[in-house]
């Protein structure tokens, strides 16, 4: 009896389920609410629109572009003025943070900020130069900097350490480093973590006697050199100078380029980059370089 009383219940529950009145349409749009929703539309794009002629980045295509250049800017999170001001150029330049910076994490949130202008960040890695005195002088007394003689696993805690003060680098390159990089041993250690977590290396060439991309190709690390120090003399003329040898030589192939914060080098750039692009030499991250290169992957 109890199964028959429940089939019955089955048989009602479905008869009632089909027999339901179907749910009501829902009213279409009127004509004066798409009329709002496309106005609401057109000003969105009109303002990106604004946007974008006033305030956006100014890039060329690369197979458009006449040349190539990657600019990057080191010693990031020692000051705010000209980092503010680097920022606010309407090119894509790299930025490179030194992890003892007094501002480094502030900078670090605001070159990720604005993701409508994202911006390339770099670890600049302090490495020992050969006048061992540069190393306490002045804001350098914060840094901890890799040195020649410690051991592999010291110099790759060394790396870890610094990364995790930058943790949103995507490469790095060497802060001073003229003692360091001409170390094979020193460079080969530090090679397999990078490799690891997928990070490229930029060797600032601060010697003659780098091993940097020696290292690098060697582990199947991405990597590049710098071609041109915008500021080593920082008079406004030898800077301009300078810029004017990147831009030749972009021309011919991809060029890098390294600079550092000041008036001097602000100056130039917000005068000059925008002549650049009017003859068509565009501003290009690091990675974009490497793909354009066949090496942003990493290597077995």
């Amino acid at each position: 009896m109890g199964a028959r009383l429940l089939v019955a219940w089955w048989v009602l529950a479905a008869a009632l389920f089909w027999l339901a009145p179907a749910p009501p349409l829902a009213p279409l749009a009127a004509a004066e609410d798409e009329a709002i929703f496309q106005r609401q539309l057109d000003e969105t794009v009109a303002r990106t629109r604004r946007w974008q002629d006033s305030r956006g980045d100014l890039q060329i295509p690369w197979d458009e572009a006449r040349g190539h250049l990657a600019i990057v800017i080191d010693d990031i999170g020692r000051e705010l003025h000209y980092f503010d001001q680097l920022l606010a150029l309407r090119f894509p330049l790299t930025f490179s943070v030194v992890p003892g910076g007094v501002f480094a994490a502030g900078a670090q949130l605001r070159l990720r900020g604005d993701r409508r202008r994202p911006r390339e960040i770099l670890l600049h890695l302090p490495s020992e130069p050969l006048d061992a005195g540069k190393m306490t002088a002045g804001p350098e007394a914060r840094e901890q900097f890799l040195r020649v003689g410690a051991s592999a696993e010291e110099l790759r805690a060394a790396l870890r350490a610094a990364l995790d003060r930058v943790p949103v680098a995507v490469g790095v390159n060497n802060h001073m480093g003229s003692r360091l990089t001409a170390d094979r041993a020193a460079m080969d250690a530090l090679m397999p973590e990078l490799r690891a977590r997928g990070l490229f290396f930029l060797d600032s060439r601060t010697t003659a006697h780098s091993q940097g991309l020696a290292a690098a190709g060697a582990a199947g690390v991405p990597a590049l050199g710098r071609d041109v120090f915008l500021d080593h003399d920082p008079r406004p003329e030898a800077i301009l100078a300078q810029l004017h040898q990147a831009a030749a030589l972009a021309r011919e192939a991809p060029t890098v380029v390294i600079a550092h914060p000041s008036q001097e080098v602000v100056e130039a750039l917000r005068t000059e980059l925008p002549r650049l692009y009017r003859d068509g030499i565009g501003v290009f991250s690091l990675r974009e370089i490497l793909a354009r290169r066949g090496l942003d992957k990493v290597r077995e």
